[in-house]
């Protein structure tokens, strides 16, 4: 993870030397489209070393292509070579042709060919279905500020905003989190586990430590037919949706204590995406469904924290 972070920063989707898209969240997975792992860039057959500058993160068939054929190599159909530069070693594209086509790929905006290029492609995507994943976190009688660092740190790819609200049993803290860029069923799969990530840490440490008195983590996929229709709808989404129980109503922003389930929630699209779907049976008479799992190991090791073992 710290070498993909280097490499590529707060991205989730990236294509690797050969062209081929890997996600973050497919780490050594062969069962995944877009699984990946980390290569020796120099083989350690050929007296490659295990250190960071040697090292490359790259789709798992690719890496199977290149193996510890050296110096020259096919992957994805394409030829590569491993050059000397200084003191280590790099992948390079083979030829000035395929130089040239990745060159003309780079976005330079002072450049009138490469802006309309990059503004056409845009154009392309504009008519595309949309599908967006929001995260609603409604936290009551928050004594301390780094929780919320702590989640914008956990959700730190998404586009968070923040609303405080009173009630008869103190300020509510709703923190909203959206991703607008949920191509494909994996992105769906990563923002649950966050989720699952948050549900373990609030129950089983924030809870116990009175950091909060209580809180509801509500996430939802929504589909729009396009992105226009999403700028339209997206403003209808809101947290006084959050609606598990038939007949309970938080629009008013009154809660009151019970409304609290100190719980996660799924809507039918997160089920339908995820294999949440396979571990919980949807919940026909209300928009959510309850999904309360947890980290296990992780929560023993938080219940651990709390009791100062």
């Amino acid at each position: 993870m710290r070498l993909w972070n280097k490499s590529f920063g707060k991205e989730t989707k990236v294509s690797d030397f050969a062209g081929r898209i890997i996600a973050k969240g497919a780490y050594d997975d062969r069962n995944s489209k877009f699984g990946w792992n980390v290569d020796h860039i120099l083989p350690q057959s050929r007296g490659g070393t295990t250190v960071e500058h040697n090292l490359i993160c790259c789709h798992i068939k690719t890496n199977d292509e290149k193996s510890n054929i050296f110096p020259c190599f096919n992957a994805n159909g394409k030829a590569f070579e491993i050059i000397k530069v200084q003191n280590h070693y790099e992948i390079r594209a083979k030829g000035k042709e395929t130089e040239k086509e990745s060159n003309s790929d780079k976005l330079d905006l002072y450049d009138s060919a490469s802006g309309v290029r990059f503004f056409k492609k845009l154009k392309g995507l504009q008519n595309k279905k949309r599908f967006v994943g929001t995260v609603f976190i409604r936290l009551n009688g928050l004594t301390n500020t780094a929780l919320v660092d702590f989640i914008e740190k956990m959700l730190e790819q998404e586009s968070l905003s923040f609303k405080i609200e009173s009630s008869s049993y103190g300020a509510n803290l709703i923190i909203v989190a959206h991703n607008y860029n949920m191509l494909l069923k994996e992105d769906s799969s990563e923002l649950l586990d966050k989720c699952v990530l948050m549900n373990t840490y609030l129950s089983n440490y924030f809870v116990p430590c009175e950091y909060i008195k209580g809180f509801d983590v509500y996430y939802r996929v929504d589909c729009f037919e396009d992105k226009f229709s999403m700028y339209k709808e997206l403003a209808n989404i809101n947290y006084t949706n959050m609606n598990y129980k038939p007949g309970t109503s938080w629009s008013t922003g009154m809660y009151s204590q019970q409304s609290y389930q100190n719980s996660l929630f799924v809507n039918g699209l997160v089920l339908e995406n995820t294999k949440a779907g396979e571990k919980v049976t949807h919940q026909t008479n209300s928009e959510y469904t309850e999904y309360n799992f947890v980290f296990t190991n992780l929560s023993q090791n938080l219940k651990k924290e709390v009791s100062g073992k």
